[in-house]
């Protein structure tokens, strides 16, 4: 328990209270806050919270006891009197580490419930045979009751639009929170000696920033990195799935392990250009990269395989469906790292995927559905 965190007594009374919220979300227990890999869940609770929406967490670690205010609007909780809420939409994400079917069904009883339908459904994923069986059950179980279901990428919409009709689907892909990536404030933060050295060494920085995990090419990463010796590639982000022995052993591939979310912005800001090496297929197909925003706000040409479509809709993104196509790929975008038409066309792009623009859409949404559903006076 931290000093500041409040009871459900007096969370009801200063701000249960306030009717002033547009909506209330409950964002059920999907990925604890404090991890170092900031992921969907993290953005869309603060950008929610900012347009006005009362917004509640829920996690089964963090230290919190009740309620801990975490952001505008914005509140972390472990408290199970949050169901009883009323009118409030929860939300439940097809990545969870902990729902099931059942507790869809469950607060299906009680109001507004959303299904976030953020990735393709595979073993790599979701963390073995019996993780993958829960979740498929659950989105089984969510494309049958959800009163909306939210999509991250176009195939996946499809998919859902197919299966639950259009009225009950919105496309909302991953977006980027710009001012963290332009807060000069954040370049300040000190980098690794190993960083800074690697960087001083090597022609060029290709970086990657992300989960290190099995849906990496990595054979891909070998063969491009042994193409071009003079280019340095770094990976930062936690080990998924004991992945890490899988990064090349060259001396032009340097893995960092993770860094902060706050520190992010003093790291990138060292590579020349930024690649998404996806493992060709439908996990590619169908991500909705979050990362790929967030290069875009720090105006870094980016590099993906062919296959990543929710990226290659982008006619500034350079891409490759083989080692000689990606490392040609890559050379392509060092040559545009430095011109500054193609690095505002990149800003521009950041602004237009913010966060708030992404929140509001799935906010008009859902109220659009309520105000259908009212009986007319």
């Amino acid at each position: 328990m931290q000093a500041g965190d409040i009871g459900w007594e007096r969370f009801g009374d200063e701000v249960l209270s306030d009717r002033s919220h547009r909506l209330i979300f409950i964002l059920e227990a999907s990925i604890d806050w404090n991890v170092t890999l900031y992921q969907r869940p993290h953005h869309m609770a603060l950008a929610l919270g900012k347009l006005g929406c009362l917004v509640l967490y829920r996690t089964t670690g963090d230290g919190v006891v009740g309620f801990r205010s975490i952001g505008t609007n914005v509140w972390l909780t472990n408290d199970p009197k949050v169901e009883a809420i009323d009118g409030a939409v929860r939300c439940f994400y097809s990545t969870t580490l902990f729902a099931e079917d059942r507790d869809f069904l469950s607060a299906k009883k009680s109001g507004f419930v959303t299904y976030e339908y953020i990735d393709h459904i595979d073993a790599s994923i979701s963390g073995g045979t019996s993780s993958l069986r829960r979740l498929l059950k659950l989105k089984q179980v969510a494309f049958a009751n959800a009163d909306l279901v939210v999509s991250s990428a176009k195939l996946l919409q499809e998919e859902a639009v197919q299966a639950c009709g259009a009225a009950r689907c919105v496309f909302v892909p991953n977006g980027v929170d710009v001012a963290h990536y332009r807060n000069e404030g954040h370049a300040t933060y000190d980098i690794s000696s190993a960083l800074q050295a690697f960087k001083d060494s090597h022609r060029n920085i290709v970086g990657y920033f992300g989960a290190i995990a099995p849906w990496l090419w990595y054979e891909l990463v070998a063969e491009i990195s042994e193409m071009m010796p003079d280019v340095g590639f770094v990976f930062i982000g936690p080990d998924y799935s004991g992945c890490i022995p899988l990064l090349p052993r060259r001396s032009n591939v340097l893995y960092l392990g993770p860094v902060d979310y706050k520190n992010l912005p003093s790291y990138a800001r060292l590579f020349d250009a930024c690649f998404i090496p996806f493992v060709m297929g439908d996990i590619a197909r169908a991500t909705s990269p979050l990362k790929l925003f967030e290069y875009f706000a720090l105006e870094k040409p980016v590099v993906v395989t062919g296959d990543m479509q929710e990226c290659v809709v982008y006619e500034e993104v350079f891409s490759g469906n083989n080692a000689i196509e990606f490392a040609r790929a890559i050379e392509n975008a060092l040559n545009v790292r430095n011109d500054p038409s193609f690095k505002r066309r990149l800003s521009d792009l950041a602004d237009a995927n913010r966060w708030d623009i992404r929140a509001e859409t799935y906010v008009s949404k859902i109220e659009s559905l309520i105000a259908s559903a009212d009986p007319v006076p």
